[in-house]
């Protein structure tokens, strides 16, 4: 073998190595796909639409939360993925605010909680972000 093959050999290995290193290195990242998103905010529309309110303005409030994730789900759909997060994320905050009126269901024995639902919106959220990296 002459000296121009050996150093290709050498280089080639090296390089080999190198990729098999920096493959075992790299943290395990668990493919997303907008499919997988969009099934966690049909989901999170189901529990909202099953779960109590209370007050005055119950009805008003879930219609305004369902809104919320139906605009979420459109932008997900048209890959503005920052204008999806930040639509969950007023659907996760208009939740908490809910829960601290008591005008949505905290107690686990009557159903979905407020609690039930910040959690499938923090999940939806993260989705997001996984598809996107943002």
């Amino acid at each position: 073998m002459n000296q121009t093959m050996k150093q290709f050999r050498s280089h080639a290995i090296a390089a080999a190595l190198c990729m098999l290193c920096l493959s075992l290195l790299a943290p395990a990242v668990r493919a997303t796909t907008v499919t997988e998103c969009m099934g966690m905010i049909d989901s999170l529309y189901a529990l909202t639409d099953g779960t109590h309110f209370l007050g005055q303005n119950a009805a008003k409030d879930e219609s305004g939360l369902l809104g919320k994730l139906l605009e979420a789900k459109m932008k997900l759909n048209q890959a503005k993925f920052p204008d999806a997060i930040e639509k969950l994320t007023d659907y996760r905050n208009k939740v908490m605010s809910l829960a601290s009126q008591r005008k949505i269901n905290t107690d686990p024995a009557e159903g979905t909680t407020a609690e039930d639902l910040v959690k499938g919106a923090d999940a939806a959220i993260q989705c997001i972000r996984d598809l996107c990296r943002c």
